[in-house]
């Protein structure tokens, strides 16, 4: 266990040590206020307009950090770096779970500040924030564990930029599974749902976003990622490393 958090903790240190995180943070913080100043072109729905750009932004913040890790551990990998970690004692499963938990940590802290901002932002601009407002950041925040796991597992055996490609298209696959449902080839219940972590996922499945769906939501997010990061094992298991 120390060896795994050992792991992690260099991943999320790396990355939020890193000031251009907070600015861009804070950027996104403008951006999601500035919607306030489009009332009227908005017809009235500048309200509507700040949650959707909010929830956007936060969402692409968290595709983008769990892509990071794309680039990491290949370059380990490929540089000789992870077999001088894994010539101690750690198994190749501790350093890819290490990865997972580092990436999934950095997710959940850059994607609860924005979380935090924008609650201050909106109860600043209107006075009042919803549950269900909350209720959806917190599933994007939650989404960073299977988005995660899908990373880990393309870096693992191809180069980075592939892998990072790789991981986007497979998070958009898996945040369009309504619309390509219909196309079994491509889909036939492979692919995992990422849509699940949608607040519009009410309207989609007729499902009650309450906490008890956030929390089941949470528990299918870690499990998938169990079986994404044993598949991620069995292939690292099987690679030469320098």
């Amino acid at each position: 266990m120390n060896e795994i958090m050992a792991i992690a903790g260099g991943t999320w240190r790396r990355i939020l040590r890193m000031r251009v995180v907070y600015f861009l943070i804070i950027c996104v913080l403008i951006l999601i206020g500035s919607a306030y100043n489009y009332d009227i072109l908005s017809l009235g729905m500048h309200k509507q307009l700040m949650m959707d750009i909010s929830l956007v932004l936060n969402t692409i913040a968290a595709i983008l950090v769990t892509v990071s890790i794309t680039f990491e551990i290949p370059k380990e990998l490929k540089e000789g770096v992870a077999s001088t970690l894994l010539s101690k004692p750690l198994g190749r499963t501790q350093y890819l779970i290490g990865k997972l938990v580092g990436i999934a940590i950095t997710g959940f802290v850059i994607t609860g500040l924005i979380t935090a901002g924008f609650i201050f932002v909106f109860n600043s601009a209107f006075g009042e924030v919803s549950g269900s407002m909350i209720k959806g950041h917190i599933l994007i925040m939650e989404s960073v564990i299977p988005m995660s796991a899908i990373a880990v597992l393309f870096s693992v055996f191809i180069p980075e930029f592939l892998a990072a490609t790789a991981t986007v298209i497979a998070i958009w696959f898996a945040h369009s599974t309504v619309a390509i449902s219909k196309v079994k080839f491509l889909y036939g219940g492979v692919i995992p749902d990422l849509n699940l972590f949608n607040l519009r996922s009410e309207a989609v499945y007729g499902a009650h976003i309450g906490w008890g769906y956030i929390i089941m939501v949470m528990i299918w997010g870690i499990v998938f990622s169990v079986f994404a990061t044993a598949v991620a094992s069995l292939i690292f298991s099987q690679k030469d490393l320098k």
